[in-house]
């Protein structure tokens, strides 16, 4: 992130923290008496933050290192990033106005803005999932512990059947993604919706590039979903020590499923509050009457939510000031000359730097395809994740076999007539045979000058299609995503490629249409890399380098060496 960036977030920081420090409605005199009459367990409130925060840090870590060993952020700088974005978040009406961007931000000139925000993306739904799973189970305590009232009773059912019904939500988005429906929800809200349309209509691209990795963490990553789920609910149960520890304070008759209960009936009560900066007055609230619907005295519960207030601003305090922290870059690898090239397939010699969604779409609107650009985008993730997860596609089927099976998907997905799958799919085989064709000559001369592999997220047929396209005699190596086991954005999936071609990093360039499946994983990995990036030339991408066609590869590689 730019200096002058993170200094406008930290200047935020600072003004949030006096003013909650000038409107604390309590006497200072008062409120130290209360904190003296703490003792030692003020400080065990205080420490066990930083066991919390280590357990959100790790979930979010699982998620940003996917399968790449190892990973592109260390977990020392995930863990300060989770306090500082978790600090502008307590201080931030509605709650994630400031620190989302924050991290986004930071991680950015390492992961790529795509990566970058689909893994922020993928951590608050997990810690907004884990909250779900902590209320739904907490409710499942109190029936067991308590007889509720008729009451009490209503209450958890309707509770309860919302929290399912908001858990359900969570489920869909992870296995489709949920950005461009969200956009599309948008575009249909008056004030904000011819914003949202134009946004979706100008960033699709990113947004089902966004989308697709959220699904792919639940479809292909399930180790790593769930170990981030466990750790982000471990956090959940570990925030009703502070509870625990507070109770003590005030009497020694604590019993920690009690606890259990004040957190999770608290932080429910303090959510539907969410646009109150650090849940002013909800989060006091909801500690009175958790403990009171547990038989307990009320004015326990003022003292706790007064103890977490002061708690809140101590990690405020500490986050704010990590922002200055540990925000050097890695010193420059020494380069060497280029001795092999690694490339991408699909999106960068099949369209020529264009991403398939746009060319898909393409062939949706001029064939008159009764659909919208939300829906399409939805069935195109629908179809990407059905291949995925299932062995639809044989190793012998050629491109036009693909796409007639993709866009069956997508139409089957979207209840729309099958006879527009035929000249869609037809009109996407036409325009990846004429890109191909484009590509041979400027191949043929870096073959004769490079050993070159392939690198792609493909269907476990990608030597049938470039053998389709005359492409396969130019690569002495074919990595297919299916094949291999691994996916881009992982590092992993082109350190086989410089396995294949017997190169180290620091010899070889990778070429490839996306910054955050091909440039950044290639860059974390030491070797150069080059940006296809179709239309007006770009002064200067993640890499370094970009070109706006194919025919300026041999200048471009010439210029590293």
């Amino acid at each position: 992130m730019k200096t002058l960036y993170r200094n406008l977030f930290l200047l935020f920081g600072l003004a949030a923290i006096i003013i909650m420090l000038l409107t604390f409605d309590m006497d200072y005199r008062e409120l130290w008496l209360n904190v003296r009459r703490a003792g030692y367990w003020f400080f065990a409130v205080v420490g066990i933050w930083g066991v919390i925060y280590f357990f959100n840090a790790l979930s979010w870590f699982c998620i940003i290192r996917g399968d790449d060993r190892p990973s592109p952020v260390p977990f020392r700088r995930v863990f300060k990033l989770t306090v500082s974005g978790f600090a502008l978040n307590y201080a931030t009406p509605f709650g994630l106005m400031g620190g989302e961007p924050y991290r986004i931000m930071e991680l950015s000139p390492v992961l790529g803005t795509p990566r970058a925000t689909s893994c922020v993306i993928l951590y608050v739904m997990m810690h907004i999932f884990s909250h779900l799973c902590f209320w739904l189970l907490s409710i499942i305590l109190y029936l067991l512990m308590y007889t509720p009232s008729l009451f009490m009773a209503l209450f958890l059912a309707l509770t309860g059947s919302l929290l399912l019904a908001a858990a359900g939500l969570f489920i869909a988005g992870y296995r489709y993604g949920m950005v461009v429906k969200t956009f599309d929800l948008l575009g249909r809200l008056p004030l904000v919706g011819s914003w949202a349309r134009r946004f979706l209509d100008k960033r699709s691209d990113a947004l089902t590039q966004i989308d697709l990795q959220i699904a792919g963490l639940h479809r292909q990553r399930r180790s790593t979903f769930y170990a981030s789920f466990i750790s982000e609910f471990t956090a959940r149960f570990l925030t009703s020590a502070e509870i625990f520890f507070i109770l003590k304070i005030l009497t020694p008759h604590v019993n920690p499923l009690d606890c259990i209960l004040i957190m999770a009936f608290t932080s429910l009560f303090a959510n539907i509050f969410f646009f109150s900066p650090m849940q002013l007055g909800a989060r006091e609230g909801g500690f009175a009457i958790a403990v009171s619907g547990l038989c307990l005295s009320g004015a326990f519960g003022i003292y706790a939510g007064l103890i977490t207030r002061v708690r809140e601003i101590i990690w405020i305090i500490i986050g704010v000031a990590l922002m200055k922290v540990g925000n050097h870059n890695p010193p420059a690898r020494r380069q060497t000359a280029v001795r092999g090239l690694l490339f991408d397939y699909g999106g960068t010699l099949d369209t020529g730097g264009r991403h398939w969604a746009d060319v898909i779409w393409e062939a949706y609107r001029r064939y008159h395809v009764p659909v919208t650009s939300a829906s399409f985008h939805e069935a195109y993730i629908h179809a990407e994740r059905t291949l995925g997860d299932h062995d639809i596609v044989r190793p012998d089927d050629t491109f036009l076999e693909l796409m007639r099976k993709k866009i069956h998907l997508q139409i089957q997905y979207l209840r729309l007539d099958n006879a527009y799958e035929e000249p869609v799919a037809r009109y996407c085989y036409q325009y990846a045979r004429q890109a191909t064709a484009t590509a041979l000559p400027v191949l043929r001369e870096l073959h004769r000058r490079y050993p070159m592999a392939l690198v792609s997220n493909f269907y476990g047929n990608l030597p049938a299609v470039l053998r389709d396209f005359d492409l396969l005699p130019l690569f002495d190596a074919v990595i297919d995503s299916t094949s291999a086991g691994l996916r881009k954005p992982s590092a992993g999936l082109w350190q086989l490629g410089l396995d294949a071609l017997h190169l180290t990093p620091s010899e070889a360039c990778v070429i490839g249409d996306s910054e955050e499946n091909d440039i950044q994983p290639a860059l974390r990995l030491g070797c150069r890399a080059i940006q296809l990036k179709a239309g007006p030339p770009s002064r200067e991408g993640a890499a370094g380098h970009t070109v706006s066609r194919l025919g300026d590869l041999p200048a471009a590689i010439d210029a590293m060496d």
